[in-house]
């Protein structure tokens, strides 16, 4: 089995990149890139994972409803993946997602499968931790959206993988 996926080799559906557990051949992790027109919206079920939608650029609403209620958080966004880190939303498992842009724009949605339902909510730009790692010329700036997940969340996961 290869991990790498040329160009255009994986779209699916809506998404430019549709990478699911089941495809890749993996347990947890899912990634897919929605490219939206100015105006444009996206429906998804989340099912059995968590989602983190990220702007790589333009900005949106997310939209999470769920038996618990309905959240809605605007994300400002970036002009492109190298203008900074950006805020992000947080959709748990069990809800309809709704991205809409009346800007248009590309959006990671990264999702993990989990067992545990948590809260729907925005992640500020300044809650996630920039690191520095490596050195010298193998040196390299990590925007760790991760770990600005909630913590429930990052837990929820360590357990499932290991128990």
């Amino acid at each position: 089995m290869t991990h790498h996926l040329p160009a255009a080799t994986a779209p699916a559906g809506p998404y430019a990149v549709d990478v699911s557990p089941k495809s890749a051949g993996w347990g947890y992790s899912s990634l897919r890139v929605l490219e939206l027109p100015p105006g444009g919206t996206h429906t998804f079920d989340t099912d059995d994972s968590e989602w983190i939608v990220l702007p790589l650029s333009g900005g949106c609403t997310v939209t999470a409803d769920d038996d618990f209620g309905h959240d809605t958080f605007e994300l400002t966004g970036r002009t492109g993946v190298f203008d900074g880190v950006t805020d992000f939303a947080y959709v748990p498992r069990d809800a309809r997602a709704t991205v809409a842009s009346a800007g248009g724009g590309r959006f990671a949605l990264t999702g993990a499968r989990c067992t545990r339902r948590l809260p729907a909510r925005y992640g500020p730009a300044s809650d996630v931790p920039v690191e520095l790692r490596g050195t010298g010329n193998c040196s390299r700036q990590v925007n760790n959206f991760g770990a600005a997940a909630p913590p429930e969340a990052v837990r929820d996961r360590a357990s499932s993988a290991t128990g």
